[in-house]
């Protein structure tokens, strides 16, 4: 690689939600430097998921995808596992469970899972955010007015956390109830304070909605491994933040008869809303 390949460009905004601050955006590398990996050998730097939303939404809770499995799919991402057993957070290709109970642990390969979203993660675009007192809705605010509406973003984010609030949910029975209604008793809260971490997750177009989140859905991992969860808000003063664009994105779907009986015809849009 020459020396072109690793031009910078640093741009730098005036924050405008209520703090005179800054947002500096360093590309890292120009676009033809970056080596492209592929989830499977067909569709390269594409969000790779098992399953879709609406399937998790109406009671699929139970899936046949491995641990094991998804770590070649991608090395970053986010999901949960079979009976809603807790957060499924992926980061540089390490899986861990986060649990109703608070309970952080490193996951075996054997373990599955009935929703998934990942992407093999290489940024192209690092930038730290500064904004004293920046809470979850000034974050997206001002991430939204430097992203396309129309792309698919994967994120990383890190940083200190004077507050964070995350959620787990505990595992379901069956028979499993739609998620919504699951959650309304069996959704854990973990209120974090002065939290060191990183968050990971996607930010996605409108369009996808039904087969994803639309929008931002972030779950996060404390440093030392001990807390973490599905993000719900936060406040934070500075961030680094790492966007990775996608070319696009494969869905496998499951092929068992959980899946192939679940009521996907209803439109769950309210649903997303309410539990995220």
């Amino acid at each position: 690689m020459t020396d072109s390949y690793f031009r910078t460009t640093v741009f730098v905004l005036m924050a405008c939600l209520g703090y005179t601050g800054c947002t500096t955006v360093e590309k890292t590398e120009s676009p033809e430097s970056i080596t492209v990996k592929s989830n499977n050998g067909e569709y390269p730097d594409y969000l790779y998921q098992y399953s879709i939303i609406d399937a998790l939404l109406s009671g699929v809770y139970d899936g046949d995808l491995s641990v094991g499995e998804l770590r070649k799919k991608g090395n970053l991402g986010i999901g949960g596992f079979n009976r809603l057993d807790g957060e499924l957070y992926m980061n540089e290709g390490e899986v861990y469970k986060i649990r109703y109970d608070g309970s952080v642990h490193k996951v075996p390969d054997t373990e599955k899972m009935p929703v998934a979203f990942v992407k093999h993660f290489q940024a192209d675009t690092i930038f730290t955010l500064i904004q004293k007192g920046m809470d979850y809705e000034n974050f997206k605010s001002r991430l939204k007015s430097l992203l396309n509406c129309n792309e698919m973003y994967a994120i990383r984010i890190s940083g200190i956390f004077p507050e964070m609030l995350t959620r787990a949910p505990a595992p379901g029975k069956k028979p499993y109830p739609p998620l919504a209604e699951h959650l309304k008793e069996n959704q854990y809260e973990f209120g974090l304070e002065d939290t060191e971490g990183t968050a990971v997750g996607f930010c996605l177009p409108a369009y996808m909605g039904r087969v994803n989140v639309p929008g931002f859905h972030l779950h996060y991992l404390s440093d030392d491994e001990t807390s973490g969860g599905h993000v719900l808000d936060f406040v934070a003063d500075s961030l680094y933040v790492e966007i990775d664009k996608a070319s696009g994105f494969v869905v496998q779907s499951p092929d068992d008869e959980r899946f192939l009986r679940a009521d996907l015809q209803k439109d769950r849009k309210k649903e997303i809303e309410e539990i995220e």
